[in-house]
């Protein structure tokens, strides 16, 4: 059965949660996916300083939280939908879930990014259990090696928060470190962090104890390697939009123009993928959508 509403919104990260709450104070008929937990990625953030009203900062969890509490307080359902494909056909928009084919006027894109995978290293059969992306499930763990691919901000956050229970060994490809000074700080001054530089994995085998890690050129060298529990990956992510039709992506521009489509948070903030930010941009488009009903220009 095909379902109608003026506005679904595609994510329930920051961005999307945000613009769902304000789309909601003005009585706004919508439709809120997310295929996973609300949140997005900043449920996997160790501390998060810098978002207004925590003063003594706040965990990403916490926050996360406290999001979903507020979407519960105004009666705003997330559906547990994966958006598979959305196309437009009439002049409206059908977007099609793992369930429902929903007709929609307008469309917010907050689906965030998808991580670049290891592409340079041979991955044998049996390895993709081992290797993650995000560190949400493994909040549990204890007493276990895990190795992280990666420079930057993500790579050394998921350091420091694996670090409580764990030893974690950060391998930078590069001498160059792209995180904050205090992540860095916090990384060098743990005890239960390794940090190595100008090491890039170039194959990686299966053992009873997890994974074995070879530097490049080290695989059939008798180098026992580095053996880790698990391996996260964090060297970069990019825009999550594959579910968008070729024909709406070559319109784009237009359809943004036009206020059709809204693209918000990190699909579109490149490097600057902070939740204030994100959630600045859900306000912003719901601002704009309610102003556009008002004036009759959608």
């Amino acid at each position: 059965m095909t379902k109608e509403t003026d506005v679904v919104i595609i994510g329930a990260g920051p961005a999307g949660i945000s613009a769902a709450i304000q789309l909601d104070r003005y009585d706004i008929d919508t439709i809120l996916f997310d295929k996973s937990e609300p949140g997005g990625l900043l449920v996997n953030a160790s501390f998060v300083e810098n978002y207004p009203g925590f003063p003594k900062g706040i965990s990403g969890r916490d926050l996360t939280d406290l999001f979903k509490e507020q979407l519960r307080s105004k009666g705003i359902n997330v559906c547990r939908e994966e958006v598979i494909a959305v196309k437009k056909n009439d002049g409206f928009f059908n977007i099609l879930t793992s369930n429902d084919l929903i007709r929609s006027y307008i469309v917010i894109i907050a689906s965030g990014t998808t991580p670049r995978k290891l592409i340079r290293c041979t991955i044998p059969s049996g390895a993709e259990g081992r290797i993650f992306y995000e560190i949400n499930q493994l909040r549990n763990l204890k007493d276990k090696t895990i190795g992280i691919i990666g420079s930057g901000d993500a790579a050394f956050d998921y350091a420091v928060s694996l670090s409580e229970h764990n030893h974690v060994i950060i391998l930078n490809r590069s001498d160059r470190v792209k995180c904050l000074p205090p992540l860095f700080e916090q990384v060098t001054k743990s005890v239960n962090i390794s940090y190595r530089e100008n090491i890039s994995i170039g194959k990686i085998d299966v053992c009873d104890e997890g994974l074995i890690l070879y530097p490049e050129g080290d695989g059939n060298s008798g180098n026992e390697g580095i053996r880790v529990f698990c391996l996260v990956v964090a060297i970069g992510r990019d825009p999550s939009t594959s579910f968008i039709s070729k024909y709406i992506m070559a319109d784009i521009g237009s359809l943004k123009d036009t206020g059709r489509i809204y693209m918000i948070g990190d699909v579109s903030n490149g490097i600057c993928r902070q939740t204030a930010i994100s959630v600045g941009d859900g306000v912003r488009a719901a601002m704009e959508i309610a102003m556009r009903m008002r004036d009759n220009q959608i």
